[in-house]
């Protein structure tokens, strides 16, 4: 995937949140200005360009460095409360200078210089915190996981059509034998921040660790377009083979993973009452775990389901499937024929990886 691949797909999710900025601009410089008895249409006009470069520097920011899953750390590793201050500072950096931009290009009738009152500070320096903290809250819990419990979309339990792909680490139990807890818990830690980028690049929903796996999601549709479901799972090996030195060096061995693929209906819906979570259940969550268990037995690194690869109109550059045939799975009355996947050229990591 080349670095204009990459900008393609953070293109909409950039205008998306610059329009809801020039809304939210020009519907508060329309008010502003008329309470303080200016022109509404000049400051509908002036909030809407600068809303439009808030909202369009901010959503950069985010996906590109803020928000993106960097193996180095840096403000996403800080401690939540601090995180969300030094968002809040430089969110409120990136509104006072859209308020400059749009006093520049549209600049209030008599006055020669920048002028920007306390009430648009405090204004700016509210949204900004309310943004950030809403952002890490999600973080937190989970993409999408905030919008669902708020809107109540999985209040009632609901059968949806999803695409799964669950990574275990291979050998974790040696690993962490040798290693010992805490280092082994930095080594998962990294290697589930490591697999984050490609996976989150290829819009996976990444649904829930456990232990040393990770489960990842896609509503079937989503999953399926452009083989997003195996480009993620391949960028993700591929970037693990890539950092190979890396963890030779900070663990002394080398982190490898497996992986299956797998389609079909699942449950959705909140489950808990102290911990609420929106859980996933169902047959083809099962299907999914045993296609790892026969990874293991096989000694295949990824296996996918013909009930998923039927589905695809297409494969991704380099990458082969070889039919197994009906594999039996444990804990199922009929075999699941299975495609072991292998990658045919070098790589289909992303270019620009580096920066996730």
């Amino acid at each position: 995937m080349a670095v204009d691949d990459r900008t393609r797909l953070a293109v909409p999710f950039i205008l998306r949140i610059a329009l809801i900025g020039a809304l939210a601009g020009a519907a508060y410089g329309y008010f502003a200005a008329t309470a303080a008895g200016g022109s509404g249409l000049y400051g509908f006009e002036r909030g809407l360009l600068t809303g439009a470069v808030i909202g369009g520097l901010l959503s950069s920011l985010n996906y590109f460095i803020l928000e993106a899953p960097r193996r180095n750390g840096g403000v996403r590793r800080a401690p939540f409360l601090l995180h969300v201050a030094l968002k809040s500072l430089i969110y409120l950096v990136v509104f006072l200078f859209g308020a400059w931009i749009g006093q520049r290009l549209l600049p209030v009738p008599g006055v020669g210089g920048f002028e920007v009152g306390l009430v648009d500070v405090l204004y700016f320096f509210a949204i900004s915190f309310v943004v950030s903290f809403v952002l890490d809250l999600n973080s937190l819990i989970g993409q999408n996981v905030l919008l669902n419990f708020i809107s109540g979309r999985y209040f009632q339990p609901r059968v949806e059509q999803r695409v799964l792909l669950m990574i275990d680490m291979r050998s974790s139990t040696a690993a962490a034998e040798r290693l010992g807890e805490v280092d082994f818990h930095r080594l998962l830690n990294r290697f589930i921040g490591d697999l984050t980028g490609p996976i989150v690049i290829w819009k996976g929903q990444i649904h829930k660790y456990v232990g040393d796996e990770l489960i990842v999601t896609w509503p079937l549709a989503a999953g399926l377009k452009d083989a997003r479901c195996l480009r993620a799972c391949f960028g993700a090996v591929a970037r693990l083979a890539d950092l190979g030195p890396v963890y030779e060096r900070e663990f002394g061995l080398t982190a490898s993973l497996r992986a299956a693929l797998h389609c079909g209906a699942v449950v959705v819906g909140e489950m808990g009452t102290i911990k609420k979570e929106i859980a996933l259940i169902g047959d083809t969550m099962n299907t999914t775990a045993r296609i790892v268990d026969a990874c293991r037995d096989s000694g295949e690194l990824v296996l996918a389901s013909a009930a998923l690869l039927r589905q695809l109109t297409t494969m991704p550059p380099g990458v082969d499937a070889r039919p197994l045939g009906p594999i039996p799975l444990r804990g199922k009355k009929s075999p699941v024929e299975l495609f072991a996947l292998k990658e045919a050229k070098a790589s289909v990591v992303p270019n620009g990886a580096d920066a996730f």
